[in-house]
């Protein structure tokens, strides 16, 4: 009998993971797939809001830093539209500026995770752990 390690908890989760830098964006996807988790991917803020209009992800993990339209638009955009403004988002980033952190929980994210402070496991788990307690 083979043993699926897909993780009950994270059946019919999904999560759009919104990074510009293409091999953490892959190595996220991979990791997180291996949860069992679905996802969905986009390099830029353009991109995510045409995947957001499409699918409702459990959960967004939006990079600060993007080409462009930076997360914080993005977070604008979600919150302001009808469909989306419940959406459960977590800022990612690699810098933790006290205004910024503080503008991103007044537009209501979930948690804020430095970059530099995790290993790309941690971060994964950190996702897990937010996936798990979404509806």
């Amino acid at each position: 009998m083979m043993h699926m390690s897909m993780d009950k908890k994270m059946e019919g989760k999904s999560i759009l993971v919104v990074e510009d830098e293409q091999a953490l964006q892959e190595a996220l996807q991979f990791k997180l797939e291996k949860e069992g988790i679905e996802v969905f991917t986009a390099s830029t803020g353009e991109e995510a809001l045409e995947v957001l209009k499409k699918h409702r992800p459990t959960l967004v993990s939006l990079d600060l830093l993007l080409p462009r339209m930076n997360g914080l638009e993005v977070l604008q955009k979600i919150r302001a539209d009808a469909h989306l403004h419940d959406l459960p988002v977590v800022m990612v980033s690699v810098s933790g500026g006290p205004d910024k952190i503080k503008q991103a929980f007044s537009m209501n994210v979930v948690e804020y995770l430095i970059k530099s402070e995790y290993k790309i496991e941690t971060l994964v788990d950190k996702l897990k752990e937010i996936l798990e307690k979404s509806p």
